[in-house]
């Protein structure tokens, strides 16, 4: 395949059609692309895509796409196991066969995708434990709602082995510790993660070491949980972690370089859509996101960001569009105008299952999940509307998004 691409400045949006980076128009190309190839060679979509994937024995694999100083390499995934889970979940084959629901046409849709995160070097984080066992953590990169207090204090809490209750994280604070990069890319989890991780073993090993001489016993034999230190086999020879702090208290200071600059994520979507043909309506019967985000630090915090990431993807889907009249005039310039998803819109929750599968890219195998629960969103809902209209007119074609109502009508049309 060869691709040519212009690079324009134009007075809109930067980043692309979509709020936020632009990765869901790459998966939307390349998996639109999928489906008509499919119907071009006769072949289930679904069969054509288990046939092309990588398979897991070619993990890593390298793609040839440069990019640092060992280009992109997929460093983990079985990327034929998303699919069948999303398959078998979705219960395919007696999908596949359905033509009509309620007077509505019924499609199918299936899309994959796989999404690099971490990127950055040199991700800092300070442990600083006063006297009385409170245990201030400070991370560099700064949150905007994604939860990075709460999976830092985890990490920290596990890795130091320490109450939760007494973890405080501050974010940010360049008094604490040095420039971090911004929250992007979905690089938080593994960056935090693993700078807040590095500092806790540093502190765990400062506490065991200062305990070994409390004890009398051998670091090695020593434990540290729920800010006790006990000796391993010996529960009564115990001390509160508090009495091996001196009064100044203990800090460290870490940072975190990974061994390739990207882990990738991947995800499989499925979605099953019923379209009314008088009206155009599309709703979502059925939607699967079968996701390999890696070692889930706080399962609740991931499955918000599918759930989000998933509202987000139906609105470049169905809704969101920046409309312009011929002379440039900007015509949803306000959320009067522009239709972005809420509640209502959302009528289904997505089935998540999770998949992990081990990277070596970072000691703690943590994996970014921030877009995967977007990506494949659009370009999923788009191959359900496509399969649905053609059991009406076999030459409809979705060549555009949003895929609004009038459009749908439109390309119900004989001729179109």
């Amino acid at each position: 395949m060869d691709i040519e691409a212009e690079l324009g400045y134009t007075n809109t949006v930067p980043t692309g059609f979509i709020r936020g980076g632009g990765r869901p128009l790459g998966n939307y190309g390349i998996e639109r692309v999928m489906d008509r190839l499919a119907l071009k060679l006769g072949v289930d979509p679904a069969t054509l895509r288990k046939r092309n994937l990588i398979k897991p024995e070619q993990i890593p694999y390298t793609t040839g796409i440069p990019a640092g100083r060992s280009g992109y390499v997929y460093d983990s995934g079985n990327y034929p196991r998303l699919v069948e889970l999303a398959l078998d979940r979705l219960a395919y084959d007696e999908v596949r066969d359905r033509v009509r629901m309620d007077g509505k046409l019924v499609g199918f849709g299936i899309a994959c995708c796989v999404e690099s995160t971490s990127f950055g070097r040199g991700e800092p984080a300070k442990l600083h434990i006063d006297k009385d066992g409170t245990a201030h953590l400070y991370v560099g990169s700064t949150p905007g709602g994604q939860g990075h207090q709460t999976i830092a204090a985890q990490v920290a809490a596990d890795r130091l082995g320490w109450p939760l209750d007494k973890i405080e994280v501050t974010a940010g604070d360049t008094e604490h510790v040095p420039f971090a990069l911004l929250t992007a890319g979905s690089r938080s989890a593994v960056m935090i993660g693993n700078a807040t991780a590095r500092a806790a073993t540093a502190m765990r090993k400062k506490l065991l070491e200062r305990a070994g001489e409390v004890l009398e016993a051998d670091v090695q034999d020593l434990v540290l949980e729920e800010g006790f230190i006990e000796v391993r086999g010996a529960p009564t020879k115990r001390v509160a972690a508090t009495e091996v702090v001196p009064d100044e208290g203990l800090e460290v200071l870490e940072s975190f370089d990974p061994g390739r600059p990207l882990t990738f994520s991947s995800s499989c979507h499925a979605a099953v859509v019923s379209v009314d043909p008088e009206t155009g309506h599309v709703d979502v019967v059925r939607y699967v996101i079968v996701h390999d985000t890696g070692k889930a630090i706080n399962t609740r915090l991931v499955e918000g960001q599918m759930h989000g990431g998933f509202a987000h993807g139906l609105g470049y889907a169905l809704y969101e569009s920046a409309r312009y009249e011929p002379d440039g005039t900007f015509r949803s310039a306000s959320l009067l105008d522009y239709t972005i998803v809420s509640a209502g819109e959302v009528t289904t929750v997505p089935e998540l299952i999770h998949m992990d599968t081990p990277t070596d890219t970072n000691p703690e195998g943590f994996k970014g999940a921030g877009e995967s629960g977007t990506i494949p969103v659009p370009a999923a809902i788009a191959n359900a509307v496509e399969d649905a209209l053609r059991k009406r007119n076999p030459e409809a074609v979705v060549d555009r998004l949003p895929i609004t109502p009038d459009r749908i009508v439109e390309m119900l049309r004989p001729g179109n």
